[in-house]
């Protein structure tokens, strides 16, 4: 890793949302024993399932979450489940933004109040309002205070989930960002959030601490987030201290993160 750091092997666990969340949005035994049995099978790298920074924000009722109210124990415990087998463990950290299901409780964010397009079954999904500086500034410190809480868990470090469609994924394409002010329009402007919450990640934990970024390599829609404006955000990272970059596709509404574009191109 750029950050001198070295896994055990070359084998990782992508992140999967595991929905195991016990009484508190905590991670419980269940959680535990399926991590402590990927390490044990000797996968050098783990990345978990979603761990939300709001606990307002959530993409369903079994979601983890992490912020300034939890209690710390229960990821001390998860952490070194994860680690039994001698794997190195990444928490992925992660806000919805506007991919919300409109029963649940809490808020419906997104850099501009356009619901995700789901045909017939977008009434599903939660009508979003666009955010105020004043949200978009502390959701960045809430990402850095779920990376700084990971680290004092015991977790070797974070991924910062800018893709899939979640709200750091929103504000990078066109389709769902269509704000006039320093966070819409250009792809230096609809870049400035991921950039400053990794910013301020790295800013937040140990130098030897991981810091990756899951990103799109396109949204799989005509007009939205395209390979060349991924290459061009991964320039604007590799000043940042990022460790890694994880390549993914898509959204609720193009999910070729399951196989299933929706402009027909191969994920």
């Amino acid at each position: 890793m750029a950050n001198g750091s070295v896994l055990p092997n070359r084998i990782a666990k992508a992140a999967m949302e595991e929905n195991l969340a016990g009484d508190g949005q905590l991670p419980d035994e269940r959680l535990l024993r399926l991590n402590r049995r990927w390490s044990e099978g000797g996968t050098g790298l783990l990345i978990t399932g979603n761990v939300m920074v709001h606990a307002q924000a959530m993409t369903g009722p079994a979601g983890v979450v992490l912020d300034a109210d939890s209690p710390l124990e229960p990821f001390t415990r998860w952490a070194k489940a994860a680690k039994s087998g001698g794997a190195a463990v990444w928490m992925q950290i992660n806000h919805p933004g506007r991919q919300v299901f409109a029963e649940m409780p809490g808020v419906a964010w997104g850099p501009s109040a356009i619901r995700v397009d789901i045909g017939k079954q977008s009434k599903r999904l939660a009508q979003p309002v666009a955010m105020t500086e004043e949200e978009i500034a502390d959701t960045v410190a809430r990402f850095a205070d779920t990376a700084r809480l990971a680290e004092k868990a015991g977790f070797d470090g974070v991924e910062i989930h800018a893709a899939d469609g979640y709200l750091l994924s929103q504000f990078l394409s066109p389709l769902s960002n269509v704000r006039t002010d320093r966070w819409g329009g250009s792809l230096d402007n609809r870049a400035r959030l991921l950039l400053d919450v990794v910013r301020k990640v790295r800013a937040t934990v140990a130098p030897q601490f991981a810091v990756a970024v899951k990103l799109n390599s396109a949204d799989f829609q005509r007009g939205g987030f395209e390979v060349a404006d991924a290459q061009r955000v991964i320039a604007m990272l590799a000043p940042l201290g990022v460790d890694l970059v994880e390549l993914s596709g898509g959204s609720y509404e193009s999910p070729a993160m399951s196989g299933r574009p929706a402009d027909g191109r191969a994920p």
